[in-house]
């Protein structure tokens, strides 16, 4: 028998590859402002590999190789309005999500949501898509807070819950997310049907998640041993 590890009294949940594909949203803004500046498009699987650090991340590494800052800027201007344009039908929740969260709302379980995506678009796509969750706080990107892994968003989150850290599970689909659980001193708790690779997932010392019924019994359990 491991170590035994506090019950699970709030969780923080990542945004893209978590709760939503947001997939074919970003690919769409981010080949349209591509297109603007003569670049060629991404596929699917290649902006996969983009996200996870931030809007700006995306763009420079869609553009590909060591493009010159003012590009970058340029091309990241353009991505906002296109993607403002394409993420309502490119955005939808994953399977068992919605009734996993019911759970953990009736459970009484302090909710919130730590993102990477630009704070205005995490806002609206909650709004649209996840009105019905009294969620605790929402942060998305935002110049005054450094993005994840920093744990600054994070520890702002179970601040604001007033739930001692160690008994959040901070939920992510990558090894950012980890990153920033473990610089919390958060459980951290890893989704297999995101956008990370599996392969990299089980090089991290966190509970993997399957499916959206094996996350709600894992952070509803009473206790566990690691």
């Amino acid at each position: 028998m491991g170590r035994r590890v506090p019950s699970i009294r709030a969780a923080i949940f990542d945004l893209d590859g978590t709760l939503v594909d947001s997939l074919p949203g970003i690919a769409a803004g981010l080949n349209q402002a591509l297109a603007l500046h003569g670049l060629p498009s991404r596929s699917l699987e290649r902006v996969r590999e983009c996200v996870g650090n931030g809007s700006r991340m995306l763009v420079q590494r869609g553009i590909g190789g060591n493009p010159p800052d003012a590009l970058v800027d340029e091309v990241h201007q353009d991505f906002f309005p296109a993607y403002a344009e394409c993420w309502p039908e490119g955005t939808c929740l994953y399977p068992g999500v919605r009734s996993m969260l019911d759970a953990l709302h009736r459970e009484g379980l302090p909710l919130g949501v730590c993102s990477n995506k630009p704070h205005r678009y995490t806002v609206e796509i909650m709004q649209a898509l996840f009105d019905w969750v009294p969620w605790a706080m929402i942060l998305g990107q935002q110049e005054s807070l450094p993005r994840k892994p920093d744990p600054c968003t994070a520890l702002r989150i179970a601040s604001h819950m007033n739930q001692p850290p160690g008994e959040i599970a901070f939920i992510g689909d990558s090894l950012v997310d980890f990153e920033t659980a473990t610089a919390a001193g958060m459980q951290p708790v890893l989704v297999t049907w995101g956008f990370g690779r599996v392969e990299e997932l089980r090089t991290a010392t966190a509970h993997l998640a399957g499916s959206a019924p094996d996350l709600r019994k894992f952070l509803l359990a009473p206790h566990r041993d690691t």
